[in-house]
């Protein structure tokens, strides 16, 4: 192969993250109820056997192939609460995340229309119930956090000595915060808790900025 062959095969792919198990999309859904900006919310069905059942999360799911993650989370957003993409303003993409499993997220800022919120319909195979949650109170609501370890597990069958490094190589490790907010009763939690930290730590950067 030639170098011109290297460049039109590299300059023709789309961009991926290195090591990604998969790809999903979610919308951070923005709604006005009773003249308050809320966050909306699902609780996933609690038949979900193996896909994290009764956790609260955002609408989204895996990327297929030939769609845009916006496309995945619209599509996603309008299979599990019955919103379709025409009802929905995509505000702003944000930062992408990259989960301990390699699973690469990309979440969508997006605002519902109010005649779309007000005639949800949630799929019973997939959502069990949807609620919202004002902004107001996330941002002057403590969350809780709690902090958990990751560590390499390497076995013995690595080998350390025909690559010239020690059994007692330090290999890498850290820490993964978990945000837990409360709201009547909903635990909002993991990733999804993660990207309302990271979505309310803009906010506040915005609120300074508006308020120089």
């Amino acid at each position: 192969m030639t170098i011109d062959q290297m460049k039109t095969y590299f300059q023709s792919r789309e961009l991926g993250v290195q090591g990604a198990v998969g790809e999903y999309a979610i919308l951070v859904p923005l709604v006005e109820q009773e003249g308050q900006l809320c966050l909306l919310f699902e609780t996933r069905a609690e038949t979900l056997v193996g896909h994290q059942p009764g956790e609260v999360c955002f609408p989204g799911g895996r990327r297929e192939p030939g769609e845009t993650p916006v496309d995945t989370a619209l599509r996603e957003t309008w299979e599990e609460i019955g919103v379709p993409p025409s009802e929905v303003e995509i505000l702003a993409p944000l930062d992408v995340i990259q989960d301990i499993s390699d699973r690469v997220i990309y979440p969508f800022l997006g605002r519902i229309s109010p005649a779309a919120a007000a005639r949800l319909k949630a799929s019973q195979a997939e959502v069990k119930n949807v609620f919202f949650v004002p902004l107001d109170f996330l941002r002057t609501c403590p969350e809780e956090v709690y902090r958990y370890r990751v560590r390499a597990q390497v076995d013995d069958s690595f080998p350390y000595d025909r690559i010239g490094f020690p059994h007692d190589y330090p290999w890498r490790s850290g820490w993964m915060d978990v945000p837990i907010y409360e709201y009547q009763g909903h635990f909002i939690w993991g990733m999804t808790g993660r990207t309302v930290r990271w979505l309310l730590t803009h906010l506040n950067r915005l609120e300074e900025q508006l308020g120089e």
